[in-house]
């Protein structure tokens, strides 16, 4: 006996808005010069490559649990456990530099992950619906700003920009 998935759902509609939200993003990245081109497929997140397969950026949009933007640094594997190290190593640093980025309002988790094997640096910020152009031109400003902080903060412990290194 196969055993169906349950997956919820996402309209028609639903999935044009997520396209053009993630487009529009991505157009705006192109101006700000903030990350480098994006790795992964598809357009409900975006990853940004520091070390293939072992950290990555991902910005992200959900509106399960809760409604909300987030900027993740995930690290994964071992090689991925040592660039944690050295983030950490450098956490003093680093920290205050990405809540300014993320501001008052959202919260920084360092370390944390509902992901198994798997570590992240996260800034999570509620994002209220309903989400209306108004509040993708406000995520989008809040996802370029954070992510370009992230890149900044953590690409230099790649050993470079860390753009030669984008999948």
């Amino acid at each position: 006996m196969k055993h169906k998935r349950t997956r919820a759902r996402i309209s028609s509609q639903e999935l044009a808005q997520d396209r053009a939200f993630w487009r529009a993003l991505l157009m705006r990245r192109i101006s700000s010069r903030g990350l480098p081109a994006h790795s992964a497929g598809g357009y409900r997140n975006r990853r940004f490559a520091l070390i293939r397969n072992a950290v990555w950026i991902t910005l992200y949009r959900a509106r399960f649990p809760f409604p909300q933007v987030g900027v993740f640094l995930r690290c994964a594997g071992l090689a991925g456990e040592a660039f944690f190290t050295l983030a950490d190593h450098d956490r003093i640093e680093i920290e205050p530099r990405l809540q300014i980025a993320i501001g008052p309002d959202a919260l920084l988790e360092w370390g944390l992950s509902h992901h198994a094997g798997m570590t992240d640096i996260a800034g999570i910020l509620a994002a209220s619906l309903p989400w209306d152009d108004r509040a993708a031109e406000q995520h989008i400003a809040w996802m370029l700003r954070a992510g370009g902080a992230w890149w900044n903060c953590f690409s230099f412990l790649a050993g470079g920009s860390g753009s030669e290194r984008s999948n």
